[in-house]
């Protein structure tokens, strides 16, 4: 049994690769096209929470695909505009609510 491979070892894994600079090129636009979007609105540019939700998370999660202090810049945007049309939005509900 001196020469037969351990059947349970694991086999190095090589090391992750980042995103090719196609994905990055895409995500940094979808970003930058989104904060725009944002950035424009008097109100949340989205109707259905489920929609608000979904355009958050791509937006949290996308960012990972850029360089960190590139990332940390449009996030920190995002959020900034994000609390103005979350309070925008609430306010609107808020004087809708009957009483």
């Amino acid at each position: 049994m001196h020469g037969q491979a351990d059947l349970f070892a694991s086999e190095p894994k090589p090391a992750a690769e980042g995103p090719s600079e196609e994905v990055v090129r895409i995500m940094r636009a979808r970003l930058q096209a989104t904060l725009a979007l944002v950035r424009a609105a008097e109100d949340m540019p989205w109707d259905d929470h489920l929609a608000i939700i979904r355009e958050d998370n791509a937006f949290r999660y996308g960012k990972d695909l850029l360089p960190a202090a590139e990332a940390a810049a449009l996030w920190a945007a995002f959020d900034v505009e994000m609390d103005r049309l979350y309070a925008v939005m609430n306010a609107r509900l808020a004087a809708e609510a009957p009483e």
